[in-house]
């Protein structure tokens, strides 16, 4: 089937009765060239034609565009490769032998592959096949260790001082399969992780994996009690589409809440003891974020919901939302202006939600603010008693720091959150409770650096909208490293 001109006249940027602009041109000729790639015309030549006009002082400009056959993969060969199996760069691509050729498919392919971390380099190269309407696709990877023995420190204004030790490998045995432990300690939390994830299992686009876990947390400070989660969870995730995804999970858990301080909130003391939480649940996400890293274009939204009372003490179902988007302000996406919002709502079967259950925002979750630092409190005691529903909405714009190269990792931050949480069950009216829905904002500046011996980022938000039971936090500090 021949083009048709009149097809891509739209994608021209050298516009009648404009300035003379030689980058128009080259930006005409890349765009056009990847529109035809992406309708099989892999080795189309496109040159412009320039008939300059003295008499008139203007310039005629003619894109002849050479003719080729729609274009087929005749094969994909792979290279630099010495652990990876070929099976797990060939499940990347979406391109395989015999479809057409397609510029936009290779692009994202290319990038699947970089996502992977298993590569320090990845080139994607595109030669003439056997015949001219064959193409022959090129895939040369250059291989990084991908196994972590790692110790870590840091500190935060939310945890304090803290430490790690990490066993990690991301491509165990080169058939990409992902298996750690982990072991985080700091002065508020001792957290004990096994996970292993199979991401193609069966040999299908299905990711399968299981975690074990047991976590204990002091609570003491935002309500006045320790928790202890012991437990482990099953989860499945399959491609929906191209850009969408569903994952699947069950986790069954054992929930102690101990320690309450005698003067705690009557909301906290009638729930000391052991509560067994067995749920299910799923998220469908979808995603066009140019990286899954270091994301600076697209956008990601999902939904997730969870059941328990399969079996166990808890009876629920809780409901979330959140959308992120990334806009770069400029060509080599230095500038990065970044917007979201999430929202989440659980309610009980029969019985009030736990407060192990309910949603809490602060800290770094909500900055400006305290870790649970807004939503429902008991005035006398001071307990922050969370909610069961929250919205909150984010705005960011990251820009280098003047004087610095892109490169160097040191980005400036002002952002604003604004948002509300509350509603708590409970049984009888105690005018102690605070409890409303009423609006948060702060606002905020903050400085990022990601050093040679961990991420460093330091927040200075403002509480501008604020209740008076609020507890704020000006600064926020997070450092870390492994070595």
């Amino acid at each position: 089937k021949a083009l048709d001109p009149n097809s891509v006249v739209s994608m021209i940027k050298t516009i009648p009765n404009e300035w003379y602009n030689a980058d128009y041109i080259e930006d005409s000729i890349i765009t056009l060239t990847d529109y035809l790639a992406d309708h099989q015309f892999a080795f189309v030549d496109i040159k412009p034609k320039i008939d300059v006009k003295r008499d008139t002082h203007t310039i005629d400009i003619n894109y002849v565009i050479s003719e080729s056959p729609r274009v087929f993969v005749e094969r994909i060969d792979i290279g630099g490769n010495e652990r990876t199996l070929d099976s797990v760069i060939r499940r990347e691509m979406l391109l395989s032998e015999g479809d057409p050729f397609n510029r936009s498919k290779l692009k994202r392919s290319e990038q699947r592959l970089r996502d992977l971390q298993y590569f320090r380099d990845v080139k994607v190269e595109t030669k003439a096949g056997s015949q001219p309407d064959l193409a022959v696709v090129k895939i040369t990877v250059e291989e990084q260790s991908t196994g972590e023995l790692s110790v870590g420190a840091g500190f935060s204004t939310a945890e304090g001082p803290l430490g790690d030790f990490r066993i990690r490998e991301r491509n165990f045995l080169g058939k990409g399969q992902d298996l750690q432990l982990a072991t985080t300690l700091s002065g508020r939390r001792q957290q004990y992780d096994l996970s292993f994830t199979e991401p193609y299992f069966l040999e299908r686009d299905l990711s399968a994996g299981v975690d074990l876990f047991s976590i204990e947390r002091d609570w003491q400070r935002e309500s006045s009690y320790d928790q202890k989660r012991e437990g482990f969870g099953l989860r499945m995730g399959y491609p929906l589409a191209e850009n969408t995804r569903q994952d699947l999970r069950y986790n069954l858990e054992n929930n102690e809440i101990s320690d309450v301080d005698p003067l705690a909130s009557r909301y906290i003391r009638e729930q000391e003891g052991d509560r067994v939480t067995s749920k299910v649940g799923h998220t469908i996400t979808y995603n066009k974020l140019d990286s899954k890293t270091l994301p600076t274009d697209g956008y990601i939204m999902s939904i997730s919901n969870d059941v328990a009372g399969l079996a166990g003490d808890a009876r629920y179902l809780g409901n979330k939302v959140k959308s992120m988007f990334y806009v770069p302000l400029d060509d080599d996406n230095s500038w990065i202006f970044s917007t979201g919002a999430e929202a989440g709502y659980i309610f009980g079967f029969g019985q009030n939600v736990a407060i192990n259950d309910r949603y809490f925002l602060g800290g770094n979750t909500f900055r400006g603010f305290d870790n649970a630092g807004i939503g429902g409190r008991d005035t006398v005691t001071g307990d922050s008693l969370g909610g069961n529903r929250y919205v909150k909405g984010t705005m960011e714009l990251m820009v280098p720091m003047v004087g610095l190269p892109k490169e160097k990792g040191v980005n400036a931050h002002f952002f604003t959150d604004a948002g509300s949480l509350g509603q708590i069950d409970t049984d009888s009216a105690n005018t102690n409770l605070r409890d409303d829905d009423a609006l948060r904002l702060s606002v905020g500046t903050g400085l990022s650096w990601r050093s040679p011996l961990g991420p460093l980022r330091g927040d200075l938000a403002i509480p501008i909208i604020k209740e008076d039971y609020d507890e704020k936090r000006i600064f926020n500090f997070t450092f870390g490293t492994r070595f």
